[in-house]
């Protein structure tokens, strides 16, 4: 399988939803289990990222700040920047032709954590 980044952003921004009124200016490329690919193009800051999950952002094009707590790394092509679970972060002054890959991806290990206390939960209610 091969995802272009050209096909992948030729379908940004998407139709506005109801979740989503300015357009998603997300595309996924791929997504299993344990992890999801997509490209993303913010146009107004941050969108929602899913709880319990490692980030990593491969900026392709463009420029932005990316700001992690009081600190502000500036990115451009070809910087890769890993996140841990749940920290705190968002892109700012990025440039209209910003655009990176971001990969969601959850170790097995996270992956059994949230299954037991998916069950210790069913089993207290």
């Amino acid at each position: 399988m091969r995802i272009g980044f050209d096909d992948l952003l030729g379908r940004i921004p998407g139709p506005p939803t109801k979740k989503w009124p300015d357009g998603v200016w997300f595309a996924r490329a791929f997504a299993s289990d344990t992890l999801s690919v997509q490209l993303y193009t913010p146009k107004t800051g941050m969108y929602p990222v899913p709880p319990g999950v490692h980030i990593i952002y491969i900026v392709m094009r463009g420029r932005a700040h990316l700001k992690l707590g009081t600190n502000k790394h500036h990115m451009q092509p070809g910087d890769v920047v890993p996140i841990g679970v749940d920290v705190v972060h968002e892109f700012e002054n990025f440039t209209s032709d910003f655009a990176t890959y971001v990969i969601f991806w959850r170790s097995l290990e996270d992956l059994r954590d949230m299954k037991i206390k998916e069950l210790q939960q069913r089993n207290v209610a």
